[in-house]
């Protein structure tokens, strides 16, 4: 069968460590809050593609450095070349971005988001595919895909929050320039509430 080692990759755009069969991604560009780049978004892709086969790995965590989780696309080397880019070119980023969604759901190990300060954008993204999320005081959640003319739909985000914080709640958020407050109380309302049905059950 065919197995492999996650200990022995060395990937180029974030860290990655192995430990006691734990996995933790790191996103490494902590002077500018760890945005995403056109390489880093595939390269994410293909990890957790590649875990499937990991024999060492039995839980996966993501998480950034810094004091903050990801800021979503980076703006200089993302969303600038995205408003020069035709209709093919669109579509090939559009593909990859969901199929990094699409590897995170179909990625046998759970994946736990350690968030912590910025979580926004496609970094909002990558903690609601995740499994579980843990978040620190100080986190503050936004989307911003309408706020450069992107539809709040973007990497499955208009599948993903409903279940998580409501059809209602999430409509306003993706389809409006909520602050980022208002996604983080919507989103910390829905935790507590599940913490509460966790206390109170038999």
């Amino acid at each position: 069968m065919y197995k492999l080692k996650a200990a022995e990759w060395r990937p180029e755009h974030f860290k990655l460590e192995v430990a006691d069969r734990v996995a933790t991604i790191t996103l490494n560009r902590p002077e500018r809050k760890n945005p995403l780049t056109f390489e880093s978004y595939a390269e994410l892709r293909d990890t957790f593609h590649r875990f499937q086969y990991a024999e060492d790995v039995r839980v996966v965590v993501i998480t950034g450095a810094g004091g903050n989780f990801c800021s979503g696309g980076d703006v200089h080397e993302i969303i600038g070349p995205l408003t020069k880019m035709n209709m093919n070119e669109l579509l090939a980023f559009t593909r990859m971005t969901g199929n990094l969604v699409k590897e995170m759901r179909t990625c046998p190990q759970p994946i736990i988001s350690a968030v912590d300060g910025i979580c926004a954008g496609a970094g909002a993204i990558i903690s609601m595919a995740s499994d579980l999320r843990y978040a620190t005081p100080e986190t503050k959640t936004a989307f911003l895909f309408v706020r450069v003319g992107l539809a709040g739909c973007d990497m499955g985000a208009c599948a993903i929050l409903p279940r998580i914080i409501g059809q209602g709640r999430a409509a306003e958020l993706l389809y409006t320039k909520s602050r980022s407050s208002r996604v983080t109380e919507a989103l910390r309302e829905r935790l507590a509430r599940c913490d509460s049905m966790a206390d109170s059950a038999p």
